[in-house]
């Protein structure tokens, strides 16, 4: 899916209160499948995503999720009261509850330096990975620096999808919103390539 670079309000992050204990630290793909078995539209939706859960890893496995955890989904501006019917639900990610609350909008932020914390290409070597990144954004026409962070990893259906954290800087203003509309890389729907503001580039991790 192409956006026009002046299409700056297609997409917005709602953000769900959420309730519940604890998760699979690789939880990426049940939560999507969660999630979409009750929004059944967001498959259809390419550039739509879920931002990873800010929560405690543990040792042994396990994420616990924080008192004021939050359910993050970047969907299109014309989706947004289609999503609101998650409030009330809840989902089942991997036999782990979670109760969805209320949500509110957060439009994308004008910013000049940006984050993706799992951005996969395809290739899990990161000599490949960054020719990737290049290439992606001479596609796009941005003219940016980036820095690549450690490696990531998530099971779906079996299968490893590999990649890298990514922190853009020196983005121009003027193409900002759109890269965070359009994202990087592919598998979307496992929250890889959502880009948010990032105000340090050191300490990638």
């Amino acid at each position: 899916m192409t956006m026009a670079p002046d299409d700056y309000s297609s997409m917005v992050d709602q953000v769900f209160d959420l309730q519940g204990e604890d998760l699979p630290q690789d939880h990426r793909e049940a939560l999507w499948l969660a999630v979409s078995a009750l929004l059944t539209w967001l498959p259809s939706e390419p550039t739509a995503g879920i931002h990873a859960i800010r929560a405690a890893h543990t040792n042994y496995g396990m994420t616990l999720l924080p008192r004021r955890a939050k359910l993050v989904l970047r969907v299109p501006e014309h989706r947004r009261q289609d999503a609101q019917a998650l409030e009330g639900e809840t989902l089942d990610v991997a036999g782990h509850p979670l109760r969805v609350g209320a949500s509110h909008i957060r439009t994308l932020p004008l910013a000049s330096t940006l984050y993706a914390d799992f951005v996969s290409t395809g290739s899990s070597e990161e000599t490949r990975f960054q020719a990737d990144i290049a290439r992606e954004l001479a596609r796009l026409g941005i003219g940016c620096r980036f820095i690549c962070g450690r490696r990531r990893a998530s099971r779906v259906s079996g299968s490893e999808v590999a990649g890298f954290a990514v922190a853009l800087h020196d983005v121009p203003l003027d193409q900002s919103l759109w890269l965070q509309c359009v994202g990087l890389g592919r598998a979307r729907h496992l929250g890889c390539g959502i880009l948010i503001q990032h105000k340090e580039i050191s300490g990638l991790h």
